[in-house]
C-alpha cells in the first residue's frame, strides 16, 4: 500500500511512471479495499477462534466434573459396601443373621463366614482416636 501511495505521488508530481507501475496505481482502490477486507475477516476469524477456545474450555469443565461426580459416586459405592460389610463383623448383627430376625435374611454359618472374612480382609480397621 506504501508503494501504491508512492506511485501515485509521483504521478501527481508529474513523473513518467513505467507500464507496471501505472497499472498498480489504477488499481489502487482495489487493493486498498481488498486489504480492508482483508482485515475485516482476520477479525472475524480472530472472534471464532476466541469463540472456540471458550467452548472448548467449558467443555473442558464440564468433562472434569463429570469425571469427579463419576469418583464420587464410585467412592460413595465403596463407603456404603464397607459400610455394610463391617457391619457383619458386629457380633449382635452375625446373631440377627444367623436367626434371620429383626429384618435379617437367614444366612447359614458358612455364608456368614465368608462374609464376616471377607469384610476384615477389605475393610479396614477404624482408628476411634483420629
Amino acid at each position: 500500500q506504501l508503494k501504491l501511495e508512492d506511485y501515485k505521488d509521483r504521478l501527481k508530481k508529474g513523473e513518467a511512471l513505467n507500464q507496471d507501475q501505472l497499472e498498480a496505481v489504477e488499481k489502487y482502490d482495489e487493493v486498498v479495499h481488498n486489504l480492508e477486507f482483508a482485515k475485516e475477516l482476520q477479525k472475524t476469524f480472530s472472534g471464532l477462534s476466541q469463540d472456540l477456545l471458550k467452548a472448548q474450555r467449558k467443555a473442558q469443565r464440564r468433562e472434569s466434573l463429570l469425571k469427579l461426580e463419576a469418583e464420587k459416586k464410585k467412592l460413595r459405592t465403596i463407603l456404603q459396601v464397607q459400610y455394610v460389610l463391617q457391619n457383619f463383623t458386629q457380633e449382635h448383627v452375625q446373631k440377627d443373621f444367623k436367626g434371620g430376625v429383626n429384618g435379617a435374611i437367614f444366612l447359614p454359618s458358612k455364608e456368614l463366614d465368608y462374609l464376616i472374612r471377607f469384610a476384615k480382609l477389605t475393610c479396614p480397621e477404624r482408628n476411634e482416636n483420629l
